[in-house]
């Protein structure tokens, strides 16, 4: 069922290719950078979901015709299939939930400290994640935040 794997693949970079792209072409046309990573992070997420979403589909089928013609080699990779999922949903909750967690300390570190750039930071990466869950509604993977100064990467969530 490699196939079905492709097809959502494939899908879930149009569809992030349109909705992401849009986006990151404003933010490069505009100058606005926040606008490009959410359009690179939106591309980036649906490709995930895509992923996740072909994996599950390929899974189930050839664990289902498997099961029904009593193949266990088609069991056993429609099952390894649907662990390899599985795994890829939970690493990305982890990571999201990681996010999260880091800049939400950091907001309340930078109200604390009176830091406005460490303040900023934390919003600006705590809104990434909400507006990329809400435009894919499915896996959410964002570019990391960079320090407009010197350009550093100053954290990967």
């Amino acid at each position: 069922m490699k196939q079905i794997k492709k097809t959502s693949i494939i899908a879930g970079a149009i569809v992030g290719g349109v909705i992401g792209g849009t986006l990151s072409f404003v933010g490069k046309m505009s100058g606005q950078q926040i606008l490009d990573d959410l359009g690179e992070s939106v591309i980036d997420s649906t490709i995930l979901t895509g992923t996740i979403a072909g994996n599950v589909a390929s899974g189930a089928t050839d664990f289902i015709t498997g099961a029904v013609t009593k193949d266990a080699n088609k069991t056993k990779e429609g099952k390894d299939d649907l662990v390899e999922a599985g795994s890829q949903m939970i690493g990305n909750v982890k990571t999201n939930v990681k996010t999260i967690i880091e800049n939400t300390g950091e907001i309340v570190e930078g109200a604390r400290e009176k830091d406005k750039d460490k303040l900023i930071h934390g919003m600006k990466t705590l809104a990434k994640v909400a507006i990329v869950g809400a435009l894919t509604v499915g896996a959410v993977k964002i570019k990391p935040e960079y320090d407009e100064d010197n350009m550093a990467e100053k954290k990967e969530p």
